[in-house]
Formats: structure tokens, C-alpha cells, sequence
């Protein structure tokens, strides 16, 4: 699953037959550190006819530039190691994208990256990145974050997310959620109810830590507006916790799914330690793909755990999946952002 420090490329920057990355530096005794699981697997398919016009080409969106000069995975790259440092982020695609990370230089390309042989839902994404975090550090502490989402200001979320994981180190018994200010009823995204609207243990000044009561996936019309009006949050899928209990999770509500990963995983550590070539691990993660069962993240592991979830808002955040191309465009107007799509985006909406 991770490729030979020393392959055929240069010492820290490998990409072996299967295109794993690995850019990581690691030390034996660096553990129970923080760690970010980005998650670059995504397809795009709301976005896929509006793509293809702006840029007469389809790609998933995580690969585009909209402003600036990167993409929203390298902003989103930006983000980590802000929060974790280079050597400890963990990106997992799908082998099928992978001709969108050769065009970087990989020498820019932060930590590891992993690919999944197919695509089989966010919780493998999730439990692949965990599965070689933990080899490397069984006491990390892990950071999901999607990197297809728009985010600003970015030094305001950056603040938010070492609080959530400065929360995760005194408590390690909870997923703490950060969840976006909900700005209208929107019917796209999941939804967090908070089990206490509007207060809740203060853990840092600027920021309620609550209880969640419920995830609403996709709601209805009057449903959305029944939680916009009851002060809901926007799902966001950036969570940060503890990878243990992550791991412990799945063995108890998915034991089938824990147990593909518990064998990734020492596979993974036979690796490490040169009881086992790498191109065994990824033929044998390849097989293991083929029989694991397809779990969705948020609605086969979060909803079953609520009480023992935690949302944090993401107060003075504007957070946007960026699922459509006029609220892409929204968001450049609305800061005033450098894009080409400032003109070539009109046409769309």
C-alpha cells in the first residue's frame, strides 16, 4: 500500500507500478501524533456537465482550478499541513484518477497517497488511510478531510480544526464534527441536529462544543426547512478523533468490513518491516477490494454512533460542497475571488 522509500524515482518521492506516493518521512518514535486523512476519490457527477463546458473536458472537480492557481485538492493540502505538517497527511484516491496526480510534480505532493483499486464507498477510503496510519502510529489522532469543498477564510477554519483536534487529545471517546452555519434549507446536503441548540460545554472561547441528536441525509423540502429554522448544521464530513476508536467502531457495527481492513493493516505493518514485498500488499489489497462490503461513511458508521459524536460550528466559516456550478459561482462573486470563471462561468447559470 505504500511504496519503497528508495525506488527508481528520487529517495522520498517514489511512484511504484500502482502509482502510491509516498513522500513521508517517518520516525519510530513519533507517535500519538496528529494525522490528516484527505480524501481525493470523489467522481463529481452533479458537476460533470458543467465541467466539461467550462473546460471542454470532464475531471472531478477536486482536480480543478476555479481560483487562484490550484486546485481544491491542493488547497485542501494547504489546509493539512497547516494543521499536521507535511510528512503525516494521508490522500486516498481511486487508481483510476491517478493520471491527475502525475501531472503534479511529486515533489509537491504532501505524505502519502493510496489508491483504491475501485471505488467502494467513503468508509473503505477512510479505513484504507487508517489502516496505514496505524502501522505507523497506533495512538494517532486522525483529521478527515474532504478535498473537493470550498472553505473561507481559511485561517479561521485552520484555528477551528486545532481546537476540534486539542479537543480529541482530552477527550479520545468522541468524534468531534465540525459543522457548517446552515445559510438556507438546502436539500443537497446531510444535516446535523445538535441535542443542544445554542449552548453546550464551552471548551475554547469562540467555539460550543454539543451533543449531536440526529444526521439527516438529504432531507426533503419541508424537513430542510424545518431544521434551517431550528438552527441545524450542514454536514461537512471533516471530523477528527482518535484512530483507535475509529477502528473499534467499525469491528463492532461492520465486523466483515473491519476485519478486510484488519488484514490491510498487518499486511501494512509486514511491509514496514520488510517481512513482505510491497507488490504483494497491493495484489492482496486488490483482492480484498473485490470482497469487502460497500459502506457509506456518514450513513453506515456516523448515524449508528450519535452519542458518541460531538458537532463543533463552524462559526465565521463559509463552508460549500461546491456540488453546483451557480453556487461556485456565488462564492467567487460573494468574496470577490480571483477565477476565470468570473466571465467563462456565466453562461452556465
Amino acid at each position: 500500500m505504500t511504496a519503497s522509500k528508495n525506488g527508481n524515482k528520487t529517495q522520498f518521492g517514489t511512484v511504484n507500478s500502482n502509482m502510491t506516493v509516498d513522500n513521508g518521512v517517518y520516525q519510530p518514535e513519533s507517535r500519538g501524533k496528529s494525522w490528516a486523512i484527505v480524501l481525493a476519490g470523489g467522481r463529481g457527477e452533479r458537476m460533470r456537465e458543467a465541467i466539461s463546458e467550462w473546460l471542454g473536458s470532464n475531471r472531478p472537480k477536486q482536480f480543478c482550478r476555479f481560483t487562484g492557481e490550484h486546485s481544491m485538492l491542493e488547497n485542501t493540502w494547504d489546509r493539512a499541513r497547516q494543521l499536521v505538517g507535511n510528512d503525516h497527511i494521508v490522500t486516498v484516491s481511486v487508481a483510476d484518477q491517478a493520471m491527475y496526480f502525475e501531472e503534479l510534480d511529486v515533489d509537491t505532493i504532501p505524505g502519502t497517497v493510496l489508491y483504491q483499486p475501485e471505488h467502494n464507498g467513503t468508509a473503505a477510503a477512510v479505513y484504507l488511510a487508517l489502516a496505514h496510519i496505524l502501522a505507523l502510529d497506533p495512538d494517532a489522532s486522525v483529521i478527515i478531510l474532504p478535498s473537493d469543498h470550498f472553505i473561507f477564510p481559511e485561517a479561521n477554519f485552520v484555528a477551528l480544526a486545532r481546537t476540534a483536534l486539542g479537543y480529541v487529545a482530552a477527550d479520545p471517546e468522541h468524534l468531534i464534527l465540525l459543522g457548517a452555519e446552515a445559510r438556507w434549507p438546502n436539500t443537497d446536503f446531510g444535516w446535523i441536529k445538535p441535542a443542544v441548540v445554542g449552548s453546550g460545554s464551552q471548551f475554547a472561547s469562540n467555539a460550543v462544543i454539543q451533543p449531536v441528536l440526529a444526521f439527516i441525509e438529504k432531507p426533503d423540502n419541508q424537513q430542510a426547512r424545518h431544521l434551517y429554522s431550528n438552527n441545524a448544521l450542514w454536514s461537512t464530513m471533516i471530523i477528527a478523533t482518535k484512530g483507535e476508536l475509529l477502528w473499534q467502531l467499525a469491528k463492532v457495527l461492520h465486523p466483515k468490513f473491519y476485519f478486510c481492513f484488519l488484514y490491510l493493516h498487518r499486511l501494512t505493518l509486514q511491509e514496514r518491516y520488510g517481512t513482505m514485498q510491497k507488490e504483494a500488499v497491493d495484489n492482496a489489497v486488490g483482492k480484498t477490494f473485490k470482497y469487502m462490503p460497500e459502506l457509506d461513511f456518514s450513513k453506515d458508521l456516523l448515524q449508528n454512533i450519535t452519542q458518541q459524536c460531538l458537532v463543533l460550528p463552524m462559526t465565521d466559516i463559509d463552508w460549500d460542497d461546491w456540488g453546483r456550478p451557480e453556487r461556485i459561482l456565488q462564492s467567487i462573486e460573494r468574496y470577490g475571488l480571483d477565477s476565470w470563471l468570473n466571465d467563462a462561468g456565466r453562461s452556465m447559470c
